[in-house]
């Protein structure tokens, strides 16, 4: 016996038997708009559209006989046929960034997993693109060919899982945005209305006042810079970021350098700043036996590394930027000393790389006033200052 179909009247009572979190994200959202905007559906002939649209799809989703979500997710087809659409054609390098980050928040949320059975396509395109975008570093515009072996690969993969698969239900255009663009200054715009469908998964915060000094940052070749006064608490600092990373859930090493990771300062700050239920996801090491290879290799495993201090390293100040694009998905703190002149050591292109600048203030031999400050922040506020002792927000300006 055929299943009654999900419409505007009967919907509260028929989807009291699907797990809405089992959808597909696409469907998901277009779940949330529903519950939003149905009141707005006889009068809103947009609203309408885009309901009907849902439930067009949602009905075609539920009929079918072998759950989408166990063979190929409509997320992975979204995915592969923007990379398809890109064939032949001219990107700018940030629509490149654009789709990077995109797939990474997929894989980072585990809405992509390596059990998928195109787990390797997608990595590999992955792949491919970041070194393509991160080879071309003074090439605004680059021209994406697929060879062929590989397009038929894929083409034959949507062929053969894009029936009944909705796309975004016009919440978010998956069409190849560059098509359009390229009819405005041969690609180099596109309008703001193609702009990502995943935008409002970019960003995060940290939990209490950490994240209100750092604002609603982005993983993205994220690289925070720490420099300041000596004896103003860099290092202090830096553990309690690594305990608020990995309160949410990220894997931190510290490459403590200055420091022995066996001294007993390094015991106290632990106890002081590293909560017992994050500690099983910080790790330390007060080696760098490969220098670069060694920071490089260690961002398989983490999701943020910490480098007290960049100095120690041996490293040029452009080996910096070059982590940051050659790792875009690790987050890089990294403490910099000051020279007498009170400029960072070594440079100061690493100001210009880095997403966010923080300064130490040391007020006075006490510990207790000194506080950081944000000089430069493209997530959030400058200026905010955050007291390193009470770990709170004391100023904002």
């Amino acid at each position: 016996m055929k299943k009654p179909l999900i419409s505007l009247k009967n919907y509260e009572k028929m989807m009291n038997k699907v797990q809405v979190k089992t959808l597909p994200e696409a469907l998901q959202k277009g779940h949330w708009f529903f519950i939003e905007a149905k009141s707005f559906y006889y009068s809103e002939p947009t609203i309408r559209e885009t309901i009907d649209m849902y439930l067009e799809h949602l009905n075609a989703y539920l009929s079918r006989e072998e759950p989408l979500q166990d063979e190929i997710s409509v997320l992975e087809i979204e995915f592969i046929k923007r990379f398809l659409d890109m064939h032949r054609t001219v990107q700018t390098k940030e629509k490149l960034k654009t789709y990077i980050f995109d797939l990474h928040t997929a894989i980072s949320k585990k809405q992509i997993t390596r059990n998928s059975p195109v787990a390797n396509e997608i990595l590999l395109i992955q792949k491919k693109l970041i070194h393509l975008h991160n080879d071309q570093l003074f090439q605004s515009l680059i021209k994406i060919v697929i060879n062929r072996k590989w397009l038929r690969r894929l083409r034959k993969i949507i062929k053969t899982n894009l029936s009944g698969v909705p796309n975004d239900l016009g919440l978010g255009s998956i069409d190849n945005p560059i098509t359009i663009a390229s009819k405005r200054a041969s690609g180099l715009f596109s309008p703001m209305n193609m702009q990502s469908h995943l935008d409002n998964t970019k960003t995060f915060n940290l939990n209490g006042d950490l994240g209100v000094l750092l604002g609603d940052i982005e993983r993205f070749e994220l690289a925070i810079t720490i420099e300041g006064d000596q004896g103003g608490g860099k290092t202090r600092f830096t553990y309690q970021l690594a305990d608020a990373f990995a309160d949410i859930g990220h894997e931190v090493a510290i490459f403590s350098l200055e420091i022995g990771s066996k001294s007993d300062l390094i015991t106290r700050m632990k106890e002081e700043y590293l909560q017992p239920k994050n500690q099983n996801h910080i790790f330390i090491t007060d080696q760098l036996p490969d220098g670069y290879k060694t920071i490089s290799n260690a961002t398989k495993d983490f999701d943020v590394i910490i480098i007290d201090s960049w100095n120690k390293t041996g490293l040029p100040s452009q080996d910096f930027d070059r982590l940051r694009k050659q790792h875009p998905n690790t987050i890089f703190i990294v403490i910099f000393q000051r020279t007498t002149q009170k400029t960072i050591r070594g440079g100061t292109a690493p100001l210009f790389d880095a997403g966010i600048n923080i300064e130490i203030i040391k007020a006075d031999d006490t510990f207790k006033n000194n506080y950081a400050i944000t000089t430069k922040n493209r997530y959030g506020i400058t200026g905010v200052k955050y007291n390193i002792f009470t770990k709170n927000i004391i100023e904002v300006f």
